[in-house]
């Protein structure tokens, strides 16, 4: 992607991580939720500014499913970044 890169999280993160999950909305959105995800960071300065990957796993009768998702920090809404993330998984 031209303004991201998408890198699995890792402990040097952490403050990152922290930042952008200390949103109430999305604190909401996971807590009760399984699966993965991995870090979208910008490029010009590799600060964490969302995340992607699966989640709401679910085993039913030996068949796992899951939802694919993603989260942007609201600093960076408007500039058209998610449209290009969402066409990584459609």
């Amino acid at each position: 992607m031209e303004r991201l890169n998408l890198r699995i999280l890792t402990l040097r993160d952490s403050e990152g991580v922290f930042k952008h999950f200390s949103d109430e909305e999305i604190i909401a959105f996971h807590i009760e939720d399984l699966g993965c995800r991995w870090g979208l960071f910008d490029k010009n300065d590799n600060s964490l500014i969302g995340t992607c990957g699966f989640h709401y796993l679910r085993n039913t009768n030996d068949d796992f499913t899951a939802e694919v998702g993603f989260d942007l920090s609201k600093q960076r809404w408007g500039r058209g970044l998610m449209v290009k993330a969402r066409l990584l998984f459609d």
